[in-house]
């Protein structure tokens, strides 16, 4: 649809109005691209951007760089402590190096939401995560599943 005397005319009273140059393009049938273009050849009085812009441009060097959290190696207590008042997060140090430390089963009992929610505990087999009972719950042997599937086929 081009522009024509009419439709020009009918832009001109809208901008008067003030309305939203997508709302005038509805109307007039034009994209709101069209009427900003049309309203600028014709010399219409320029609007303020929507876009609110702050007063203060932020430092853009600032903003790049991230803060990195300060930890304290060298005394765990004053680690604690420090939390507690503050309340802000400061990852723990783990010495992964340190396999001295040998935990018990890992398998969950209950629902981690639950207040009585824990883990086995048992001691673990070999070098698995779990005791002996839940690594037969949680390995399944192929050969095992293999032969109690040919065993169920042939009940069939």
């Amino acid at each position: 649809m081009p522009w024509d005397e009419n439709n020009v005319s009918k832009l001109r009273d809208l901008w008067d109005q003030g309305l939203p140059t997508a709302q005038i393009g509805k109307l007039l049938g034009f994209t709101k691209n069209a009427v900003v273009g049309k309203a600028h050849r014709i010399g219409l009085e320029r609007r303020p951007s929507p876009i609110r812009r702050t007063a203060v441009k932020p430092d853009r060097k600032k903003a790049r760089s991230p803060v990195m959290p300060k930890l304290n190696f060298e005394n765990k207590q004053e680690s604690i402590v420090s939390q507690k008042e503050t309340n802000v997060f400061q990852p723990v140090v783990k010495n992964l190096l340190n396999t001295n430390v040998r935990r018990g089963c890992e398998w969950p009992k209950g629902h981690p939401d639950e207040i009585d929610f824990h883990f086995c505990g048992k001691d673990r087999f070999e070098d698995k995560p779990y005791c002996l009972d839940h690594c037969a719950v949680a390995y399944v042997i192929p050969e095992k599943e293999e032969n109690e599937k040919q065993q169920v086929n042939s009940r069939i």
